[in-house]
């Protein structure tokens, strides 16, 4: 029996840089989510994407305002 499939939100980068940023702005603003290889299904600069449950998306949005740029977002089975 595999693992489950979860839908997530996830968010790409064009830099390292971004990704970091964004797990730091989103760790201090208590924005759920995790770094995570980026997924093949996403064409990204960057191989480290965030991912987070949808229902935190707007927040993730509103955190991005604050110091980071975001490359795409994607709604994905994890």
């Amino acid at each position: 029996m595999g693992r489950r499939l979860e839908a997530r939100t996830v968010a790409a980068f064009d830099s390292t840089h971004e990704a970091l940023e964004a797990e730091r702005i989103c760790r201090e603003r208590g924005v759920a989510g995790r770094l995570i290889p980026t997924p093949t299904a996403i064409r990204a600069d960057c191989g480290l994407a965030w991912a987070m449950p949808p229902e935190v998306r707007g927040d993730f949005e509103e955190a991005a305002r604050h110091g980071f740029v975001v490359a795409g977002l994607y709604d994905l089975e994890l």
